[in-house]
């Protein structure tokens, strides 16, 4: 075939088309008269509930037919920033770290501390690196390009000492202020739901975040002092649409600040960095972050702005609410798919955790993948070559304009409620989060929501509380013995830049940053899905003794062998040792076994129609026994469950039943947990 024959030819036009209502003939056909939009729809806890599938006449109604722009790619239209964290507990050992990093392939370093300071009480810690003074961070920065490597500190509400710092850092060095590129995660809002109270007073809030827009707007213009930290919401158990509502009711908030204080729009924009977690819905990832964008489009357009102009800076970072302690290994698996949603739909830059990282610090090989995952999506993957990639597509074009439009909804409704700050006040956002957590939990102990190699699928041989390890230090903040701080500026970061010049010590200053306040509110607090799962069978490592699981296997083979299974994969989430013979002949030999092996817990394993004859004979069997097992069914025939009971069946194990709650009951009846 010529080139000019493939270019006037297609294969499609071999296949006729095929209509909607054809489709959903033969879909009805095989449902047998089921409506699919209801027995298919796709129950995804996130907010949205789409179809199964959607195609070309439903993009009509998205207004949109352009890729989604994005405005902070260098090289290639899809590029995003490799940013890699810097794990190290001191400055020295931080600095050989970064330095490397950076060799390997990253282009972006984040540094992690956090000042702490209880109320009333003289001076306070440190947790991360122990960031003490100008001289420390300067140490940390030795040898490091500025003006080719982007910062970015992790610090919460003591971000203006690191900005202090890098500002003087950057006088020190004489470089270009507009070649300095930092992002750092100050955020009140956040402050407010994990401590439930605010850091200072409303009115000397707003003012240190316009002086933190002020200062970088005119001293570091290429530096984003003010986060919206979507992170804390996703692993806090908050939906896509929550988390998505809830960061643009912050961003609004932080515009409306700036604007009031005259500071042009485009210039508060560029203050504002988004730092989103990515979690393990693949479509749903991809779709979300399309959504921030336009989400972002339409709250500049608010303003009188223009979105082409004043894009979002967007940073997305592997959840942490997913990832397990047990089989760890699959967390890499999940990292992966994490990245991918991310870079495919536009990510500004790009942070994969190492899988480790929550249990302990990050050894070279977790840190090596972590790095490399991100090289081989760019590298070899090709995904930073092409503009918004996933834009077309039928079904994640639906999906984000779904969740666009909840999540718009969800701002509205904060909006009305006086922004933000008052809607936490009011506990709106707390109960809201909390009802979310409540159905994740939920799910998760039914194993609606699998998490492999802990709710399901486990591995008997791991042993992981040994693996267990501080994943960071704490240490006290020192305050200068004697230091007189001279500074006429009002601006809080030009005061602590001054004060650091002169020798103080973050202790020194750190009245500037916190002064609490009495008011108590509402909190939530990050955790992990499947820790609850994960005490357990830790509270079984501790244990003196490891209980054994006898599974008895009678009768039809087909029954016998799945509820075994069943029954082994049940009691292995709580790292019980099981026996699991083939099958027995009849009950007397099953009863030998309970004698020879006196196990802790005895699983009778047939089919309901069997167990009618079965359970009388095993239970009576049982009870003429010195040590008696806790007697379980695998199972739950509704009609006969008072009589088992009756004949000394203890447990019902059976699919959606929760299996946390019941195997906790287990830990507390065998004594390794109390009541």
């Amino acid at each position: 075939m010529s080139n000019s024959d493939s270019t006037t030819l297609s294969l499609f036009e071999e296949f006729p088309p095929v209509s909607t209502d054809e489709w959903e003939e033969v879909i009805k056909q095989d449902l047998k008269g089921a409506n699919y939009k209801e027995k298919l729809r796709w129950q995804t806890g996130e907010g949205i509930e789409p179809l199964p599938f959607y195609r070309r006449q439903d993009l009509s109604d998205v207004d949109r037919t352009d890729p989604i722009p994005k405005r902070y790619a260098d090289d290639n239209a899809n590029d995003w920033e490799v940013r890699t964290p810097v794990f190290a507990n001191n400055i020295t050992g931080a600095n050989e770290r970064a330095r490397d990093i950076l060799q390997r392939g990253a282009q972006a370093l984040s540094f992690k501390l956090r000042v702490r300071r209880t109320e009333g009480a003289l001076g306070g810690d440190l947790s991360g690196l122990p960031i003490q003074n100008q001289h420390d961070f300067s140490a940390l920065l030795d040898d490091i390009l500025l003006e080719e490597t982007t910062l970015h500190f992790d610090a919460a509400l003591a971000s203006p000492t690191p900005l202090a710092m890098l500002w003087n850092e950057a006088q020190t060095q004489n470089l270009d202020s507009q070649q300095v590129w930092a992002t750092f995660s100050y955020d009140p809002f956040i402050y407010l739901l994990e401590h439930g109270q605010y850091p200072k007073g409303r009115e000397a809030i707003s003012q240190d975040i316009q002086q933190l827009a002020q200062f970088s707007s005119q001293q570091l213009p290429g530096v984003r002092p003010l986060s919206i930290d979507a992170r804390f919401y996703h692993n806090s158990g908050a939906t896509i649409v929550q988390e998505l509502g809830y960061a643009m009711a912050s961003a609004s908030e932080y515009l409306a600040l700036l604007t009031e204080a005259d500071l042009p729009l485009n210039k508060a924009a560029d203050t504002l960095n988004f730092n989103f977690s990515i979690g393990s819905n693949y479509f749903l990832e991809i779709a979300k972050f399309r959504a921030a964008r336009l989400l972002w489009k339409n709250l500049v357009e608010a303003y009188d702005g223009d979105a082409d102009q004043q894009q979002a800076y967007i940073h997305g970072e592997t959840s942490r609410w997913n990832k397990t302690l047990y089989d760890p290994y699959t967390n890499m698996l999940r990292t992966s798919t994490e990245g991918m949603s991310a870079a495919i739909a536009g990510c500004d830059s790009l942070t994969i955790l190492p899988f480790d990282e929550h249990f302990r610090q990050p050894d070279d090989f977790s840190q090596r993948i972590a790095r490399n995952q991100q090289l081989i999506l760019r590298e070899e993957s090709y995904l930073n070559k092409v503009e918004d990639p996933a834009a077309g597509s039928y079904y994640i074009e639906q999906l984000t304009n779904q969740i666009a439009e909840q999540a718009w909804n969800i701002f509205k409704e904060i909006e009305k409620e006086g922004g933000l700050f008052e809607a936490i006040e009011n506990g709106t956002v707390q109960s809201a989060i909390q009802q979310s957590q409540k159905q994740r939990d939920q799910s998760i102990a039914k194993r609606g929501r699998t998490f492999v190699g802990t709710n399901q699928y486990t591995n008997p041989d791991d042993n992981m509380r040994d693996e267990i390890s501080k994943t960071g230090q704490t240490v006290a903040l020192h305050k200068s013995e004697e230091i007189n701080i001279e500074s006429d500026s009002e601006n809080l970061v030009k005061y602590l830049a001054d004060a650091f010049s002169q020798q103080a010590n973050i202790a020194d200053v750190i009245a500037k940053l916190f002064d609490y306040g009495r008011q108590q509110y509402r909190t939530v607090s990050p955790y992990r899905g499947a820790q609850a799962f994960e005490e357990l069978r830790l509270a079984t490592e501790n244990h003196k003794s490891t209980p054994k699981v006898l599974n008895l296997p009678l009768g039809n083979k087909s029954w016998r062998k799945g509820r075994a299974t069943f029954s082994a994969n049940f009691f292995g989430c709580a790292g019980y040792n099981i026996e699991d013979p083939i099958g027995f002949e009849d009950v007397n030999k099953a009863l030998e076994a309970i004698k020879n092996e006196q196990p802790d817990i005895a699983v009778i394993c047939s089919s309901d129609k069997e167990y009618k004859e079965l359970v009388p004979a095993i239970c009576d069997g049982i009870n003429q026994l010195d040590q008696q097992p806790i007697i379980v069914l695998a199972g739950y025939p509704k009609e006969d469950i008072e009589s088992y009971k009756k004949a000394g069946v203890d447990e019902f194990i059976y699919a959606k039943c929760n299996v946390l709650k019941t195997l906790t009951r287990f830990q507390q009846k065998l004594n390794i947990i109390e009541n």
